[in-house]
């Protein structure tokens, strides 16, 4: 039994990979990683057989302790408490532990095009966690998903209920998406396959729409209309504050690489259609009865 400790395990990417590798043919001893094991959440993975742990990312001896022992560790980090730095300090510490460790195979949860010199601080911040991976020549593999087909839900679901989509995309721009659960799929894949994924960096995007597709998508699966709402980036960036807003611009101006090899190595990801088809959030209007 190969024993593995999961980051970020009460929420979405680590719930994601928990989910695949439960499901997994092979047998894994779970650790999951949080801020308060004594947690709803943290119940709730303990009673699915998971181990809970708690400790702070940024503790360099309790991720020594932790990852003393891991045949592997998935990490993902989140500037949204913190910010960036911190963000940085997250995930450079793990590596470091997992390094001196001798873990078999660390899979990092970057962020797509973290690569490009976007300027954006939260790609930037993920980043600087690759660079020191190769640093540490820690074998490993980088997932980059790109905006999550989630954050519809967390952040314009009474909106979108309210028949509007606005978001400050301009005319013509496409937006690439993935669903989450996508991550955990292929991060256990990688897990599952360490000689064919071992070194590699692998986007992960299932679709790549206009705000008038999205619209029509969620219009079509909810059986009602939905309006698609240009914001200006300037305007949003009064609500959201300046990395989103920055963010946004970045996405109207230059957008997400989403060269892949995960058609090659047979790994399918949702499009947004399936994703909403599947969704415990977004269910049609009910049909009056007669």
């Amino acid at each position: 039994m190969r024993k593995i400790l999961v980051t970020g395990a009460t929420g979405t990417q680590g719930g994601a990979v928990i989910d695949h590798l439960l499901a997994d043919s092979q047998d894994w001893e779970i650790y999951g990683l949080t801020r308060d094991a004594s947690s709803a959440g943290a119940e709730d993975l303990e009673a699915r057989g998971v181990t809970p742990v708690e400790g702070d990312m940024t503790d360099a001896a309790r991720m020594a302790e932790l990852c003393e022992g891991m045949d592997a560790v998935y990490c993902v980090t989140t500037f949204f408490e913190d910010g960036p730095e911190v963000e940085s300090k997250q995930g450079i510490t793990l590596a470091e532990a997992a390094a001196d460790a001798g873990v078999e195979h660390f899979v990092y949860s970057s962020v797509g095009s973290a690569d490009a010199d976007t300027g954006l601080e939260h790609f930037e911040s993920k980043y600087a966690v690759e660079q020191r991976i190769e640093e540490l020549g820690l074998p490993a593999t980088i997932v980059r998903p790109v905006f999550f087909m989630q954050n519809f839900e967390y952040m314009m679901r009474e909106d979108i209920e309210n028949g509007r989509l606005a978001m400050p995309l301009e005319h013509g721009v496409s937006l690439a998406v993935v669903d989450a659960d996508d991550i955990g799929k292929t991060v256990v894949a990688a897990l599952s396959d360490p000689d064919r994924f071992g070194g590699q960096i692998v986007t992960l995007a299932g679709d790549d729409l206009t705000l008038e597709a999205f619209a029509e998508a969620f219009g079509s699966h909810l059986g009602t209309e939905i309006d698609p709402i240009h914001v200006d980036v300037e305007d949003y960036r009064e609500m959201a504050g300046d990395e989103m807003a920055d963010m946004f611009q970045w996405f109207n101006d230059v957008g997400y690489d989403l060269e892949s090899p995960l058609a090659e190595w047979g790994i399918e990801t949702a499009t947004f259609e399936t994703y909403l088809d599947g969704s415990e959030v977004w269910r049609p209007a009910a049909t009056p009865s007669r």
